[in-house]
């Protein structure tokens, strides 16, 4: 976070606009590989809007971010594993020795994937939002069942993995639920992330959104369960609203994202 303020102290419209300039960018960013993506979840902060990169394009973005002073590459979307080249893309970062992170849904992961991801030692986060019928619903289609799946296939593959849980108004309690199922599975970690009103979610905040008592009641569980799940589980908030992402976005901005649209701040057009 610190690396995010300095970088925004230095920021000019000269700055912005000279493809020559030396700069360090922070040693990790989300890099968007598509828009497109395999579900319809009501509260996507990052909802398909046609961008869908190739390979060549992304590769060449990938070597400009770490001559950059990036070090870790987190993958993300849309939904990433739809796209064709993305084993291709995971093995040219760690052969230029970055590290690797990687946000699924989990609906789809191949046998080549999956042993890519263990050879190239990546982090992988599944988003899992509760028990069948709630996930299935906020997430617009039938899933529960291939992502539950391919957790357990990540899990014994020894791949890294963690769970990232969406909590909407009225359904606190999925954070025992997803907790249990994580306990169950042998994943160590779990985030919880309170809705944040971005990009699909604009249309739903009144559905979705939290009240200040009830994102307060929240964070307050949170913690509670984190204490009583000491040295099984670690369970961690995770607020972008509070803590602006970096992002290299599918039409190559580098863009640091805030809980709207309206307070993103461009930092760079990748060349």
């Amino acid at each position: 976070m610190n690396q995010q303020r300095k970088l925004l102290k230095n920021l000019t419209p000269d700055y912005l606009h000279d493809t020559n300039k030396s700069f360090d960018l922070p040693s990790s960013i989300c890099f968007r590989v598509t828009r497109y993506c395999n579900a319809h979840c009501n509260f996507c902060l990052a909802p398909p809007d046609g961008a869908h990169p190739d390979v060549e394009t992304l590769i060449r973005r990938l070597d400009w971010l770490l001559l950059h002073g990036v070090e870790t590459i987190h993958f993300c979307g849309g939904e990433p594993t739809i796209h064709p080249g993305l084993p291709v893309l995971l093995e040219h970062v760690n052969a230029k020795g970055g590290k690797i992170k990687l946000t699924t849904n989990g609906i789809t992961l191949s046998d080549e994937l999956l042993k890519i991801l263990h050879a190239t030692g990546s982090q992988v986060k599944v988003s899992l939002h509760g028990n069948r019928e709630h996930h299935d619903a906020i997430v617009g289609r039938k899933a529960f069942e291939h992502t539950t799946c391919n957790i357990g296939r990540l899990v014994r593959a020894g791949v890294r993995t963690s769970v990232q849980t969406t909590v909407v108004a009225g359904a606190q309690e999925v954070v025992e639920w997803v907790a249990g199922f994580c306990l169950e599975t042998k994943v160590r970690r779990l985030s919880i992330m309170p809705f944040i009103p971005r990009g699909n979610g604009l249309t739903r905040r009144e559905d979705y959104e939290l009240s200040s008592i009830q994102r307060r009641s929240l964070r307050e569980l949170v913690a509670k369960k984190r204490r009583a799940f000491t040295g099984r589980l670690d369970l961690r908030w995770l607020d972008f609203s509070a803590s602006p992402l970096l992002v290299a976005k599918a039409d190559g901005r580098v863009i640091l994202e805030s809980s709207t649209e309206a307070r993103d701040i461009l930092i760079y057009q990748i060349p």
